[in-house]
Protein backbone atom coordinates (compact mmCIF):
# COMPACT_ATOMS: atom_id res chain seq x y z
CA UNK A 1 0.00 0.00 0.00
CA UNK A 2 1.26 3.47 -0.65
CA UNK A 3 1.78 6.17 1.42
CA UNK A 4 -1.11 8.06 0.34
CA UNK A 5 -3.68 5.35 0.67
CA UNK A 6 -2.26 4.06 4.43
CA UNK A 7 -2.27 8.25 5.17
CA UNK A 8 -6.10 8.15 4.01
CA UNK A 9 -6.95 4.68 5.71
CA UNK A 10 -6.14 6.27 9.27
CA UNK A 11 -8.11 9.30 8.43
CA UNK A 12 -11.07 7.60 7.57
CA UNK A 13 -10.64 4.78 10.68
CA UNK A 14 -10.01 7.88 13.45
CA UNK A 15 -12.56 10.91 11.79
CA UNK A 16 -15.72 9.49 12.55
CA UNK A 17 -18.57 11.28 10.23
CA UNK A 18 -16.67 13.21 7.20
CA UNK A 19 -17.89 15.32 4.42
CA UNK A 20 -16.43 14.99 0.91
CA UNK A 21 -15.27 18.69 -0.29
CA UNK A 22 -15.29 18.66 -4.19
CA UNK A 23 -14.61 20.79 -7.02
CA UNK A 24 -17.15 20.48 -9.12
CA UNK A 25 -16.48 23.54 -11.76
CA UNK A 26 -12.88 25.06 -12.25
CA UNK A 27 -12.47 28.17 -14.73
CA UNK A 28 -9.47 30.00 -15.59
CA UNK A 29 -6.97 30.10 -12.90
CA UNK A 30 -7.36 28.11 -10.19
CA UNK A 31 -5.46 26.48 -7.53
CA UNK A 32 -7.48 22.64 -8.12
CA UNK A 33 -9.11 21.36 -11.04
CA UNK A 34 -12.55 20.24 -10.94
CA UNK A 35 -12.77 16.97 -9.75
CA UNK A 36 -9.94 18.08 -7.07
CA UNK A 37 -11.38 17.15 -2.98
CA UNK A 38 -10.73 16.87 0.46
CA UNK A 39 -12.81 15.05 3.41
CA UNK A 40 -13.38 17.48 6.51
CA UNK A 41 -14.24 15.67 9.73
CA UNK A 42 -15.05 17.81 13.01
CA UNK A 43 -11.23 17.96 13.84
CA UNK A 44 -9.09 17.07 10.86
CA UNK A 45 -8.76 17.48 6.96
CA UNK A 46 -7.24 15.34 4.59
CA UNK A 47 -6.62 16.45 1.19
CA UNK A 48 -6.87 19.97 -0.47
CA UNK A 49 -9.19 21.96 -2.88
CA UNK A 50 -5.82 24.56 -2.96
CA UNK A 51 -5.90 26.30 0.41
CA UNK A 52 -6.60 30.00 0.86
CA UNK A 53 -9.88 31.63 1.59
CA UNK A 54 -11.90 29.53 -0.40
CA UNK A 55 -10.69 26.43 1.44
CA UNK A 56 -11.13 27.92 4.95
CA UNK A 57 -14.89 28.70 3.77
CA UNK A 58 -15.28 25.26 2.41
CA UNK A 59 -14.21 23.47 5.31
CA UNK A 60 -16.70 25.93 7.50
CA UNK A 61 -19.19 25.19 5.85
CA UNK A 62 -18.13 21.07 5.22
CA UNK A 63 -17.90 21.19 9.27
CA UNK A 64 -21.70 23.08 9.95
CA UNK A 65 -23.08 20.09 7.63
CA UNK A 66 -21.69 17.27 9.66
CA UNK A 67 -25.04 17.47 11.87
CA UNK A 68 -26.93 16.71 8.57
CA UNK A 69 -27.89 13.91 6.53
CA UNK A 70 -27.67 15.43 2.94
CA UNK A 71 -25.81 16.64 0.48
CA UNK A 72 -25.67 20.49 -0.22
CA UNK A 73 -23.64 22.35 -3.40
CA UNK A 74 -21.39 25.29 -1.96
CA UNK A 75 -21.86 28.37 -4.74
CA UNK A 76 -20.47 31.12 -3.15
CA UNK A 77 -18.08 32.92 -4.12
CA UNK A 78 -14.36 33.99 -2.67
CA UNK A 79 -13.55 37.67 -3.29
CA UNK A 80 -9.58 36.93 -3.18
CA UNK A 81 -7.39 39.83 -4.98
CA UNK A 82 -8.99 40.60 -8.47
CA UNK A 83 -11.63 38.20 -9.22
CA UNK A 84 -13.79 35.96 -8.01
CA UNK A 85 -12.40 32.29 -7.63
CA UNK A 86 -14.99 29.62 -9.64
CA UNK A 87 -17.57 27.72 -6.73
CA UNK A 88 -15.79 25.51 -3.90
CA UNK A 89 -18.38 22.70 -5.22
CA UNK A 90 -20.21 20.29 -3.28
CA UNK A 91 -20.84 18.72 -0.01
CA UNK A 92 -21.51 15.23 0.69
CA UNK A 93 -21.73 14.48 4.31
CA UNK A 94 -20.86 10.43 5.04
CA UNK A 95 -21.13 8.07 8.35
CA UNK A 96 -18.80 5.59 9.35
CA UNK A 97 -21.68 2.94 8.57
CA UNK A 98 -21.60 4.30 4.78
CA UNK A 99 -17.80 4.37 4.51
CA UNK A 100 -17.25 0.96 5.28
CA UNK A 101 -20.20 -0.56 3.24
CA UNK A 102 -18.56 0.05 0.06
Amino acid sequence: MNSKVQELKVFLDHAGRVALVEVAAAKGSTPREAGAFMLVSASEIFGTIGGGQLEYMAIDKARQMLGSLRSASFSEFADVGAAPHPPAGTFSPYSDGEKKAG
